[in-house]
């Protein structure tokens, strides 16, 4: 075996470069674009998380203190730890081959309802099903999220004095949602990591998602395939 074969530093600029193509490719970047420059691009648009993005340019530093550093005997002197290019492998798997949220979470049948259902809908639901959150369609667009947190409100709201309820529409319901009940939206092929960045983020409201509904591009004007609540998180990070 040759001494440049023994180098860590030829895996370790393997797995580098491996990961720049990848982000080359996914960016259509320019050959101009720098390396830092697309790790922070690929972290807004959602192909690396904002860990990943932090690891890759500490990396950067060190693949360049490996290529512009000093060589004897035509290797480099500098040579990344064991432990480090373990990891840089591992981050070059999961983005090459990464982990679907869809292929570790089952299927979830999505159970919807529109402005103009009226309660006892979800309640019914709610008591045979245990689910707690149902996202509201109108004319093909999700325009809320109803929570048993909600529902909960709204009973506090409107109890009368004698303990009874006028009956009321979702619409009516979704008027004591809080900024809690909002959910999110990712595309099919969202990956297990993007996927608990996502549900880790605080919204613009300052709160954590409680639910991402899954949809082919991501839109809520989709059909929606499946949902992931913040429940699932454990297991989705298990599967990173």
């Amino acid at each position: 075996m040759s001494n440049a074969e023994t180098n860590r530093a030829v895996p370790f600029l393997a797995a580098f470069n491996a990961i720049e193509k990848f982000l080359r490719d996914q960016l259509d970047a320019k050959k101009s674009d720098s390396f830092t420059w697309m790790t922070r691009l690929a972290a807004k648009r959602g192909i690396l998380t904002s860990d990943q993005s932090d690891t890759l340019r500490e990396f950067a530093d060190l693949r360049n203190a490996i290529s512009h550093g000093e060589y004897e005997d035509l290797r480099p002197i500098a040579e990344p730890l064991p432990e480090t290019v373990a990891q840089i492998e591992r981050l070059r798997d999961e983005l090459l081959a990464p982990t679907l949220a869809l292929e570790v979470i089952e299927h979830q049948r999505v159970i919807s309802f529109s402005p103009s259902s009226d309660i006892h809908e979800p309640l019914a639901m709610i008591a045979a099903k245990g689910i707690t959150q149902f996202p509201v369609y109108d004319d093909g667009k999700c325009v809320g999220l109803l929570t048993t947190n909600a529902i909960a409100r709204w009973v506090a709201a409107e109890l009368r004095d004698d303990d009874t309820i006028a009956t009321a529409t979702i619409a009516d319901v979704l008027a004591h949602s809080g900024k809690l009940d909002q959910p999110i939206f990712l595309h099919r092929t969202v990956t297990a990591a993007a996927a608990v960045e996502a549900l880790s983020t605080p919204l613009p409201t300052g709160a954590v998602p409680r639910l991402a509904i899954i949809t082919e591009h991501g839109k809520p004007t989709q059909r929606p395939i499946s949902v992931l609540a913040a429940t699932d998180i454990p297991t989705l990070a298990q599967a990173m």
